[in-house]
């Protein structure tokens, strides 16, 4: 690319900024065919090369070829014009725009959405071979182990769906993504998009697979540490006092329980049982306890999010400081979550019978 050209691919742009007009968008000034894209609720049209389609395209070598009528036309140098009705102007505008050269316009980064709307069009006239360079472009942004903000179900769709229209050699990354980042209904979510139907039964399938064994460690890994924390049977002193009528803490200065009135106080100390109970209130605390709803309805990495809160957002305080068993499975469980994650592998294309 010249520095020209450069400068004029901003990098926030986008396919959604195009303008909506009716009126013809010459890409080759001495082009031969006007396409006439009308869908989406919106027309454009296009002067194009029938020349440069025809090398691009097999599925515009045909149209353009002497056995109809557009391509008998052309070869009169009547200058056809040929309506695209179910086709969407906006990415019909990026990928002729591409295969005429015309890339002023042409985004750097796409919304998951528009990108698998193009990549269906892509496929639908079978340029994906032409548009690859960019493709892989576009797909090498939806990588990635974490984000910041959580991505919505669908749009991890279009992501994948985006990936297996171009054939991505990103599509097993995606997926890993998409295994981490996935509630458990996700294929209801989907099912409700036109678009995402498109994806194959098995990728569904093995995506949901992959999800259900992951959330199904994690949750076995919640309940083994329970367990190691009744195993501790070490006794640590702890600060303050506890009511015996109501189970109240107090400070440790305190001689009489302000609610109840009793007198009856012990000193508060780190016990097996101790730990166990505190353990269940910092679960609780971060949506964990009882475990039947957030591992049936939360995303791997959502939990992982809640084992990370439990771990460092605790008020727990006992003789044996950071040697407290509590405080050690809080954060050996973490950390086990932490490297499930990452160890996740992706679904390639060759599993879901793409060669």
């Amino acid at each position: 690319m010249d520095e020209e050209l450069v400068d004029a691919l901003p990098l926030d742009d986008t396919v959604g900024s195009h303008d909506d007009t009716s009126e013809t968008v010459q890409l080759d000034p001495e082009g031969d065919a006007i396409l006439i894209v009308n869908g989406s609720g919106c027309t454009k049209s296009f002067l194009v090369s029938s020349r440069v389609l025809s090398l691009a395209s097999p599925v515009f070598s045909r149209l353009f070829g002497p056995n109809f009528k557009e391509g008998q036309e052309t070869r009169r140098g009547d200058r056809p014009s040929i309506r695209l009705e179910e086709d969407d102007p906006k990415a019909m505008e990026v990928i002729l725009g591409i295969l005429h050269y015309q890339c002023a316009q042409v985004p750097l980064r796409m919304e998951p959405e528009a990108l698998a709307t193009l990549a269906i069009h892509c496929d639908k006239y079978d340029c994906n071979v032409a548009l690859r360079p960019w493709a892989a472009h576009w797909c090498s942004n939806f990588g990635g182990r974490y984000h910041e903000e959580g991505t919505a179900t669908e749009d991890l769709g279009f992501m994948l769906l985006a990936a297996y229209m171009f054939r991505s050699p990103r599509f097993s990354e995606i997926s890993a993504r998409a295994v981490r980042e996935l509630p458990p209904g996700f294929a209801s979510a989907w099912r409700a998009h036109e678009e995402l139907a498109l994806l194959p039964d098995r990728l569904t399938a093995a995506l949901s697979d992959k999800i259900a064994e992951e959330l199904k460690n994690l949750h076995q890994q919640l309940q083994s540490t329970e367990r190691k924390l009744r195993l501790h049977k070490a006794y640590y002193k702890m600060p303050g006092h506890n009511c015996m009528s109501c189970g109240r803490d107090l400070p440790a200065e305190a001689k009489q329980c302000r609610r109840c009135g009793t007198t009856e106080l012990f000193k508060n100390a780190c016990t097996s049982e101790y730990r166990v109970a505190e353990y269940f209130a910092i679960l609780k605390r971060f949506e964990l306890w009882p475990s039947i709803d957030p591992f049936t309805t939360k995303s791997l990495s959502d939990i992982m999010h809640h084992f990370e809160c439990a771990e460092m957002d605790h008020n727990h305080q006992c003789g044996a400081n950071e040697g407290c068993p509590l405080l050690h499975e809080l954060v050996h469980m973490y950390h086990l979550t932490l490297e499930a994650l990452d160890d996740i592998e992706g679904i390639s294309l060759e599993e879901i019978g793409v060669s």
